[in-house]
């Protein structure tokens, strides 16, 4: 029962926009189910308030037969011959040729919107197990955007960045398995994708997105008996733009046929009368425009899954964007005659650093400060795969300017966390500038006293990055 309310709830929250998607799935879960909510609509009223089938009878026929006729033909398919053919004897021939998908088309068009929501429900009622409620951070990044006053900013800025160490803290604790006694959370898939399970997760949820779409063109064309067809729609678009008549094509036909029996005492009469089907007018606009929408729909969701497995997955992507951010904040802070209280001036400077950055990444890779050992530290060991994936997010619905300020922020709580780390990274940088004003032997000699490497092995000096040896690091002790 609480199964069953939790699903019914899921599915209502399914229904309303948040902040945990982007674009393309917002096109899935919501936009495509209204649309065809709205087809449903359409073709419902047709058909249960209007008069969707019309059968031409005897002129002598009573009226209460002819309303049995249609009603028959309509619960019982009819069948489509073109004019210029005779009637088939056979009576398998015929059935063979029934239509049997226009008494469906409101319940295939409902179907189709609970398969487009069905990946979302999943998603929400999955992603809670990271530790984290994205809706909620990325909720509160956007409200960031529109804070004016400056201290209150800070303080909203400050409440951000530690409900996002807490969910970092979370997931290192949720992953440690030695602390788990229980057998079965030691198998919790959210203990085996540590710091990747929200992330994994998405992706997962885009590639069921992507499945359903071609789900629904395989579906579309069995509802259809279009199997000697995959690509229907493209004819039916075709007929509509060259004006071929659906007598010569048979797609959505508006003429058919329709056998009855009628018993008389001991005999059994069969009948053939020829219906109107008026519905499919409607049936063909509405199944043609779906057909190029699900089209449209599978080249964008396609092109997000692939948007989204490189940025997540790929290490350099993953710096690259960490680094974006920090280039940014420290340039920002290079400009002195800002001020402290003007916020509008700041954001276009923002928003020249950004597009300055896109034009030059090789150059910017010169400039930041840390070195890459603690880079990297920073990103997969402190962010994780996860923790990059609410930045983006963040950064879909909020801007980068929120996102940048949260990027320092956690910097600065690792800094924190690493101060040994730093400390020492300090003092090789320290001396290392030093040594630029005192010649190339002295240089050489500097890298050679902290890499260990000979002197005739090292061709190109801007090459050289100085890092620090692990080994020689005590363990940090806690603050």
């Amino acid at each position: 029962m609480f199964f069953h309310a939790t699903l019914a709830r899921a599915f209502i929250q399914s229904l309303r926009l948040r902040g945990d998607d982007d674009f393309s799935d917002r096109l899935n879960y919501y936009y495509t189910p209204i649309m065809l909510s709205i087809g449903c609509l359409l073709i419902s009223a047709k058909q249960y308030g209007g008069t969707p089938i019309e059968c031409w009878i005897n002129p002598h026929s009573k009226e209460s037969m002819e309303q049995y006729i249609e009603s028959y033909c309509w619960i019982q398919n009819t069948y489509w011959v073109p004019m210029y053919e005779n009637i088939p004897d056979d009576h398998s021939t015929r059935e063979n040729k029934q239509i049997g998908y226009y008494q469906w088309v409101p319940f295939i068009l409902i179907a189709e919107a609970l398969m487009f929501s069905l990946p979302c429900i999943i998603w929400r009622l999955s992603n809670w197990q990271c530790g984290i409620n994205i809706q909620n951070m990325v909720t509160a990044a956007v409200e960031i955007r529109g804070i004016m006053d400056e201290r209150e900013k800070d303080k909203a800025m400050a409440s951000l960045s530690n409900s996002f160490v807490d969910f970092l803290d979370m997931q290192d604790y949720n992953s440690s398995i030695k602390r788990e006694t229980n057998i079965l959370s030691k198998i919790k898939i959210s203990n085996l994708l540590k710091g990747q399970y929200m992330t994994c997760l998405y992706l997962f949820i885009k590639t069921i997105y992507t499945s359903n779409i071609i789900l629904q063109f395989i579906l579309l064309n069995k509802a259809l008996k279009s199997d000697e067809n995959f690509l229907f729609g493209i004819q039916i678009l075709k007929d509509l733009y060259n004006g071929r008549p659906w007598t010569e094509s048979g797609h959505f036909p508006r003429v058919t046929l329709c056998d009855f029996e009628v018993r008389h005492l001991a005999n059994l009469n069969r009948y053939t009368v020829q219906c109107a089907l008026l519905i499919n007018i409607l049936n063909e606009k509405v199944f043609a425009f779906f057909w190029l929408w699900y089209l449209i729909l599978a080249v964008i969701t396609t092109s997000s899954l692939i948007y989204w497995t490189c940025n997540c997955l790929i290490g350099n992507e993953k710096i690259e964007y960490v680094l974006k951010f920090m280039y940014i904040k420290e340039n920002c802070d290079r400009k002195k005659y800002l001020s402290k209280n003007n916020t509008k001036r700041r954001d276009r400077i923002f928003i020249n650093d950004i597009n300055n950055y896109n034009k030059n990444v090789s150059d910017i890779k010169k400039i930041i400060p840390p070195s890459k050992h603690l880079l990297e530290s920073f990103i997969f060991d402190f962010l994780h795969t996860d923790g990059v994936f609410v930045l983006r997010l963040m950064s879909n619905h909020a801007g980068d300017l929120v996102v940048m300020n949260t990027v320092i922020n956690l910097w600065k709580e690792f800094q924190e966390r690493n101060w040994m780390e730093f400390e020492q990274y300090e003092y090789y940088k320290r001396n290392y500038n030093e040594s630029q004003f005192m010649g190339n032997n002295n240089l050489n000699h500097f890298i050679e006293s902290i890499h260990g490497t000979p002197i005739d092995t090292i061709h190109n000096k801007k090459d050289v990055e100085i890092s620090i040896d692990n080994d020689n690091i005590p363990p940090s002790p806690q603050r």
